[in-house]
């Protein structure tokens, strides 16, 4: 028997915020299933392609993420040839990550499943309120000055 949330529940913003995320999350999966990719990191992919370069504690930081998370996803992309560690030349104690050649080729593989499983999500909302969600979101998650 299932049970029905009632509407103090599925009304309430955390709940229908999370709900989103959720339904976001699987829809990523589904669409980039056979890419082998995650969705953190396909976000260290695109971090490393925005910056050719990062520090462990960089990435960790730039995606709030712990930094023993960002090891885990490291190793998991290096294993696959994905992203590679490199002594950083400023500095012989620090390694940092870049993306590997196949890192890019499968960051652009990525592309058109990732469109798909967004254009999945919004496919409810016309193009305008799609806009709008995004800039109120964007609103919403700028740090307080």
């Amino acid at each position: 028997m299932s049970v029905r949330l009632p509407d103090s529940i599925r009304a309430r913003l955390p709940y229908l915020l999370s709900r989103a995320y959720q339904r976001q999350l699987a829809l990523f999966a589904r669409h980039t299933s056979a890419l082998d990719v995650s969705g953190r990191e396909y976000a260290v992919m695109l971090l490393l392609e925005a910056h050719e370069r990062l520090w462990q504690s960089q990435i960790a930081e730039a995606l709030g993420l712990d930094r023993t998370t960002v090891t885990y996803l490291v190793d998991a992309m290096e294993q696959r040839g994905l992203a590679a560690r490199q002594r950083d030349p400023a500095d012989r104690r620090a390694h940092v990550i870049a993306l590997t050649q196949a890192g890019v080729e499968r960051l652009a593989a990525l592309a058109p499943a990732v469109r798909a499983a967004r254009d999945e999500l919004l496919a409810p909302l016309s193009a305008d309120e799609q806009d709008q969600l995004r800039g109120l979101l964007i609103r919403l998650n700028q740090e307080p000055v």
